[in-house]
């Protein structure tokens, strides 16, 4: 071939390869699939744990949002590996509903919160939990929000703290409760809170016959609990009870927010609140009197300073090796631990325990194992 015929080639190979770019420069994009409906989003099951409640044996509850009761096993602990706490059951509530009270009783029974009318009582045997009974309730008193056990001379309470801002007694039998009292707690000045929530969300024993409760209200309350004899002409198989208010207060008089958790150790109350703006606390000390209670001190619990408020969730006393430990979980994930120094509160240091949630706390003295309890169960030994 000469070499005019070979430039001939070239030519047109060019001028072809030329066409090919240009074409591709101005081609026209890959067609589209059509539009489609994207998924709507209808509701959601929130299974953060509210409470939970350490059993003697160094099993625990948890109640949970979804409605959920579940019984667990603490962990294991050996010299090569440690493992987590073990989920032995989990029951769900016949209502469906969120499950905001746990308390623990004699006898292996649990009682639990169950809709807005009925407590539910459960038996623990062989790492089962068995529901025995509902027990009704009016419906105007709401759900069951928290709960003690209240010792009085020889016999034993359950104070059950509700929505409504009620608490109701109950007396226990062999194998039952039966309600024979309530009372209005509801504060007459609530806190100027956006949420007008009235929960008692705390309820703790203080000395015999002598019960606190913590509102949303912003209200904490001393109750002195009383039998209602009947009138001589009236039969009754169990004597009625009621309660006199021996002192009523506000936690602080600054707050905004309602009471979350309280703790009791002899006659400090520490008290978990949310702190709202840069000068407020969400920690609070007070001393229990007869007829009052007392400011002592209050702490700011939070991680990130540009947070404009934070929560505190749950708090906790003990005393591992004699020392007076407070331990407070807040909404940003962190398990604080604060002592006790005389009536001041001490910040120890903090830890991360969950992902940006409050979470349920509950000890184990025997083995000084601290349990966190949000959407996963986190365990810590104490030193």
């Amino acid at each position: 071939m000469t070499w005019c015929g070979r430039a001939g080639r070239l030519a047109v190979v060019w001028v072809a390869l030329i066409l090919v770019l240009a074409s591709g420069a101005f081609a026209e994009p890959p067609s589209r699939t059509p539009s489609l409906p994207l998924p709507t989003k209808l509701a959601t099951t929130y299974n953060l744990a509210q409470t939970a409640v350490m059993l003697p044996d160094g099993r625990f509850v948890v109640g949970r949002w979804d409605g959920s009761l579940q019984l667990w096993q603490r962990a294991s602990l050996g010299v090569a590996k440690n493992t987590g706490p073990r989920i032995l059951q989990t029951q769900a509530m016949p209502s469906g509903e969120g499950v905001q009270m746990v308390a623990a009783l004699d006898g292996g029974l649990i009682v639990s919160g169950h809709d807005g009318s009925s407590l539910a009582l459960w038996t623990v045997r062989e790492d089962q939990l068995s529901l025995r009974s509902l027990l009704d309730y009016d419906p105007s008193l709401g759900a069951a929000t928290s709960a003690a056990v209240v010792p009085r001379g020889i016999e034993k309470v359950l104070v059950v703290g509700h929505e409504s801002g009620f608490v109701t007694l109950w007396r226990r039998g062999r194998l039952s409760l039966s309600l024979v009292g309530k009372v209005d707690v509801r504060s007459s000045q609530p806190v100027p809170s956006p949420y007008p929530l009235k929960h008692i969300r705390a309820v703790v024993p203080w000395r015999d016959g002598l019960v606190i409760t913590g509102s949303e209200d912003g209200d904490l309350v001393l109750l002195q609990l009383r039998a209602v004899e009947p009138p001589l002409s009236t039969v009754v198989a169990m004597s009625a009870m009621s309660a006199v208010v021996m002192a009523r207060g506000r936690y602080s008089a600054t707050a905004q927010r309602g009471i979350n958790a309280l703790a009791l150790r002899g006659d400090r109350l520490a008290v978990a609140s949310c702190a709202v703006g840069q000068q407020q606390g969400n920690l609070h000390l007070l001393r229990v009197h007869p007829s009052r209670f007392e400011p002592l001190d209050e702490a700011r619990l939070q991680g990130d300073p540009g947070r404009a408020q934070v929560f505190a969730f749950s708090t906790l006393w003990a005393e591992p090796k004699n020392r007076p430990l407070l331990w407070v979980s807040t909404q940003e994930g962190l398990l604080w631990q604060l002592m006790l120094d005389g009536d001041k509160l001490r910040l120890v240091g903090q830890v991360p325990v969950a992902s940006n949630v409050g979470t349920a706390l509950v000890y184990d003295a025997e083995h000084q194992l601290l349990v966190a309890v949000g959407h996963e169960a986190t365990v810590l030994r104490v030193p």
